[in-house]
C-alpha cells in the first residue's frame, strides 16, 4: 500500500515560510483573525464562566493563558478552551466543516508556551489547513460522515493539529506519522451534540489532542504510521471501505495550497454555513421588495431536516438557532439582518419570530433546489430566489479585508476595550512581523 500519511507529512515538514504564496499569508492572517474574534465574541458570554469554573475546580495551572480572561492553564489545557470558544457560537469559519477552530487554538497555546514567531506560526496554520481540507476532500467534503453522525471537525482537526504541532516542535517524518496516528485514535465528536455546547467541545479537544499526539510522539510513544489509510483506519472507520478516495490526501500537494483553492468560507452570518445560501436569498428579497413580515403569507423551502446540522424546527436556545433554518428565515424577515443580536435567548423565543415560523412550510428538494426559496405575500404574489455562491465564499465572493475587520471588530468588541480591539487586529493582521507571539497574546485577554 502507498504510504499516503508518510508523503503527506513530507511535505508538510519540508516546506518553509520563504515558500508561501504571499496571497496565502494574507488569507492565513484573516481566518487567524476572524477565528480569534468568535472566540472573543463567546468569551463575553456569562456562559463561557463554566470553563473558568471548571479549570477551578480541578486545580488546573500553566503558562498559557485563555483568550479573553486571561487565565493561566497549560498548552493543552489552553488549546481546549480556545476551542471551545471559538466554535460554541457558529461564527467561525467552514471549509466544509470547521478547519480554524481546530488549527489557531492550537497554534496560540505553543506560541505562548515555546514562543513561536509570527513567521513560524504562520506557516504552521496553512499547513493544517492543507492537512484539514485535504481530509474534506477524500471523504467529498464529509456530508456523509455527518448523517452517520460523526462530526469531522473533531476527527479531522485533531490530525491536522497533530501535523501543524510536529511542524512547530522540529518532528522528523516517523516522529510526525506516529503524531497522527495518535492524533486519529483521539479525535471523536458526534453530530448529535450539534446546537448544544457539545459542538465546541469537538473543536476544543481536536486542539488539545492534536498538541498532545505531538508531544507524546516526541518522547516516543508508538502508533500506527498509517492511521489515515490502513485497513483499520480513520478513514475506513469513518466512511467504510471503499466509499472514500484516499489519493486525494496527496494528490498534487501544494499545487495549488487548500487553503488558496477551494479555500475556507468566512462567514457573514453568526449561524451554520449550510444554511447561508437560503437566508441570504431571503435577505435580499426582503430588501428588493420591501417586505414587510405582516405581509408575509407562507414561505416555501426544503428544511433539510434529515441532516444534524438542520435539525432544529422549533429551537430552544440561541446555540439551536443557528442550526435552524427555519429561525434564521424567520429573524431575517423580522429584522433585515442576521447578526449577533438575533441570535441571543431573548430573540428566539420572541412572539413575532414564532408566529414567523409557523408560515414556514417544508418543501423537500433534490440538489441544487434545496437552496430554492419561495416568499408568497398575502396579495397572492409570489417572489422566488436561489443564491449560487452564498457570500463569504472564497473563490466567487469573499468577505473584504474591511468586512472581516470589522466582523471582528463585532465580535472582540463585546468583551476588549476599544483601543485594544484595534490593536490587537492589527498585531494580528501584521503577524509576521512578531518575533514571538507571546506578545500577540498579550492583547488578547482582559482584566474585565
Amino acid at each position: 500500500m502507498k504510504e499516503y500519511t508518510k508523503e503527506l507529512m513530507e511535505f508538510v515538514l519540508s516546506l518553509r515560510y520563504e515558500d508561501l504564496p504571499p496571497e496565502a499569508v494574507e488569507l492565513a492572517k484573516r481566518h487567524f483573525l476572524d477565528c480569534v474574534g468568535s472566540a472573543l465574541a463567546e468569551a463575553a458570554h456569562p456562559r463561557s464562566g463554566i470553563l473558568r469554573r471548571y479549570f477551578d475546580a480541578i486545580g488546573a495551572q500553566g503558562d498559557c493563558r485563555i483568550l479573553g480572561y486571561g487565565r493561566r492553564v497549560s498548552v493543552e489545557n489552553a488549546a481546549f478552551a480556545n476551542g471551545i470558544l471559538a466554535h460554541t457560537i457558529c461564527f467561525d469559519d467552514s471549509g466544509p466543516s470547521h478547519p480554524s477552530v481546530t488549527v489557531v487554538p492550537g497554534l496560540l497555546a505553543m506560541g505562548e508556551k515555546y514562543g513561536f514567531s509570527g513567521k513560524e506560526i504562520l506557516t504552521a496554520q496553512v499547513m493544517g489547513y492543507e492537512v484539514f481540507q485535504r481530509l474534506n476532500a477524500v471523504t467529498e467534503e464529509a456530508w456523509e460522515m455527518r448523517k452517520r453522525g460523526w462530526h469531522p471537525t473533531g476527527f479531522f482537526g485533531a490530525v491536522a493539529g497533530a501535523a501543524q504541532a510536529s511542524k512547530l516542535l522540529g518532528s522528523n517524518v516517523d516522529t510526525a506519522q506516529r503524531a497522527l496516528g495518535i492524533a486519529a485514535t483521539l479525535g471523536g465528536g458526534l453530530s448529535q451534540n450539534i446546537g448544544n455546547m457539545g459542538m465546541g467541545l469537538h473543536a476544543g479537544n481536536a486542539s488539545r489532542n492534536g498538541i498532545t499526539a505531538a508531544l507524546l510522539s516526541r518522547e516516543g510513544f508508538t502508533a500506527d504510521p498509517q492511521p489515515l489509510e490502513g485497513r483499520f483506519g480513520l478513514m475506513d472507520a469513518l466512511c467504510g471501505p471503499g466509499t472514500y478516495d484516499i489519493s486525494k490526501l496527496t494528490e498534487n500537494l501544494g499545487k495549488p495550497l487548500r487553503l488558496l483553492d477551494p479555500g475556507i468560507t468566512i462567514k457573514p452570518y453568526p449561524n451554520c454555513w449550510a444554511h447561508h445560501k437560503v437566508l441570504q436569498a431571503v435577505l435580499e428579497l426582503k430588501k428588493e421588495h420591501d417586505i414587510r413580515p405582516e405581509d408575509v403569507a407562507h414561505v416555501y423551502v426544503d428544511l433539510q431536516m434529515d441532516k444534524p446540522t438542520y435539525r432544529y424546527r422549533i429551537p430552544k436556545t440561541d446555540l439551536e438557532a443557528r442550526y435552524s433554518l427555519s429561525y434564521g428565515i424567520a429573524a431575517a424577515l423580522q429584522d433585515g439582518e442576521l447578526t449577533l443580536e438575533q441570535y441571543t435567548d431573548q430573540r428566539v423565543h420572541s412572539a413575532d419570530c414564532a408566529a414567523m415560523m409557523e408560515r414556514i412550510v417544508d418543501v423537500p428538494a433534490e440538489g441544487a433546489a434545496q437552496h430554492n426559496v419561495v416568499i408568497e405575500l398575502r396579495d397572492g404574489s409570489r417572489l422566488e430566489k436561489r443564491i449560487r455562491y452564498s457570500k463569504g465564499h472564497p473563490l466567487h465572493d469573499p468577505l473584504t479585508l474591511d468586512e472581516v475587520c470589522q466582523k471582528y471588530r463585532t465580535c472582540a468588541g463585546r468583551l476588549l476595550p476599544r483601543q485594544q480591539v484595534e490593536d490587537s487586529m492589527e498585531a494580528i493582521l501584521h503577524l509576521e512581523a512578531a518575533d514571538d507571539l507571546r506578545g500577540v497574546m498579550d492583547l488578547l485577554v482582559t482584566d474585565l
